[in-house]
């Protein structure tokens, strides 16, 4: 592992010296080359310091990958004290900014294998002492986030401008492409997911960050991502790790990407190796309990079956408990999907889901789930203007344009309709059946139109989404 980040840093190093040589700069004509091999050593040195420690295994580490030999550790501690997360975070994002630029000339610079390189550096070091320290992966994931948001947010910038940048590189340039935002529909219950085999970790990560908000939901898959990583690692090297379970809890209200984002983490888990099977079973209550004595225990071992080796998705999961009629075998499929995680421990993960409140009462049903189920990850309500967002989105896909004041309107709509907020508001789904109903709106407003032209065919006036009520 070593060697290969050696390698890999020596390709960064050549890369900043060649950028170097091409006149892009940081800041005040700092060395890139240089700047790069500062950034990471403040970035493993704040790392290494988190738990008041330096070990022998790190310093090899440093050592061995970015060729700096270290003596003076309690020197390190000191110098520690001195560096910011957000000082870190201004370095490193100031070498995406150049890598960036660079890549929009032209220019052989990929700010994402930047990126990769900064979280591969930062897993290897933490695996280096053998312990577990929530603090290094919260730290490392945080940092990983912001420079990936940061990088995408700046491409951007340059998209929307023409082209038009500072004036850290020669000339002005057309940003790279970025992969179409998608969104995937629900699957049926308990029916496989398609499979996407092609797809990388890296891939599957860019994919969920290509997901409109949920920032913080986000940063929690990174951390549990490198959090993996760090315990192979770990255990490759014989480190002897403590028991962790994979089951997780997602908790919001309806149409916040709680379905979809379970489906990108059971690929993303498949790939670190943390399942053997690249497979996602859906399923709700509907898909687990029967109307009938003793068959509520079959119905439910079928399906875990069906995703044994890979992940099972239970939305609304507190419908097994929260009905206590006499005839309900809620509790029966809970306590026979209790016993196969214990009969297949390590071989299946579950993520159950549903509305905050009503999933604490389903934890508290039984004390089985509650040990099993202590990892959360929380889904947010979506601001008005991610669901603006969602709808040009919506827009792109079907190769639509938003007329004068539309995608303006838009956002105000959802800020009225958040601020009057309903036990009908759906979050992503009411976009959807805002796109919808305006495109039905254009339909009947064009049907009374003779030889339109093709401008008017695709595009959404005013008129068209000002008539929506949902």
């Amino acid at each position: 592992m070593a060697n290969t980040l050696h390698n890999d840093f020596l390709a960064l190093k050549e890369r900043c010296a060649y950028l170097d040589k091409k006149g892009y700069v940081i800041r005040d004509k700092d060395c890139l080359e240089e700047y790069l091999k500062i950034s990471l050593m403040k970035m493993l040195i704040y790392i290494s310091a988190l738990d008041d420690r330096i070990t022998k295994n790190e310093t090899e580490l440093i050592s061995s990958v970015l060729g700096v030999g270290l003596s003076d550790t309690g020197g390190l501690t000191r110098i520690k004290k001195m560096i910011t997360p957000d000082s870190i975070t201004d370095s490193l994002q100031r070498i995406v900014k150049v890598f960036i630029d660079a890549q929009s000339d032209g220019e052989d610079a990929d700010y994402k294998a930047l990126n990769s390189f900064v979280n591969d550096l930062g897993v290897a070091f933490m695996a280096a002492d053998g312990e577990t320290d929530d603090r290094e992966t919260a730290f490392l994931s945080r940092l990983v986030y912001r420079l990936r948001v940061f990088g995408e947010s700046y491409v951007k910038g340059i998209k929307s401008s023409g082209g038009l940048r500072s004036k850290s590189s020669p000339t002005a340039p057309k940003a790279p492409a970025q992969a179409a935002k998608k969104d995937e529909p629900k699957a049926a219950p308990a029916k496989k997911a398609k499979q996407e085999d092609n797809l990388t970790l890296d891939q599957l990560l860019d994919k969920l960050d290509q997901l409109i908000g949920l920032m913080s939901v986000k940063q929690e898959v990174y951390s549990l991502a490198n959090l993996i990583k760090v315990r192979k690692l770990r255990e490759e090297r014989g480190f002897k790790q403590p028991e962790m379970s994979l089951h997780l809890v997602f908790t919001g209200n309806p149409g916040t990407g709680k379905t979809t984002v379970a489906r990108l983490l059971a690929k993303i888990y498949h790939r670190l190796g943390a399942v053997r099977e690249d497979t996602f079973v859906e399923v709700d209550r509907s898909g687990l309990v029967s109307n009938y004595i003793g068959h509520t225990a079959i119905k439910t071992r079928e399906v875990c079956e069906s995703a044994l080796g890979g992940v099972l998705f239970i939305d609304e999961a507190y419908a097994l408990t929260n009905k206590t009629g006499q005839n309900d075998y809620g509790i029966e499929a809970v306590n026979t999907l209790l016993k196969f995680m214990e009969d297949n421990r390590g071989d299946i993960v579950v993520i159950c889901a549903g509305y905050t409140d009503l999933m604490e009462e389903f934890l508290n049903s039984n004390p089985g789930l509650r040990s099993r189920f202590n990892r959360f990850i929380e889904f947010q309500d979506y601001n008005a203007n991610e669901l603006r967002q969602m709808f040009e989105l919506y827009l792109r896909q079907y190769s639509l344009k938003a007329g004068e004041g539309v995608s303006e309107y838009v956002e105000a709509f959802f800020e009225e309709r958040i601020r009057n907020k309903t036990e009908y508001f759906a979050n992503g789904r009411d976009a959807r059946n805002f796109f919808e109903k305006a495109l039905s709106n254009q339909a009947d407003r064009l049907a009374k139109v003779k030889d339109m032209s093709d401008d008017e065919l695709m595009t959404l006036t005013l008129d068209d989404v000002k008539g929506v009520a949902l």
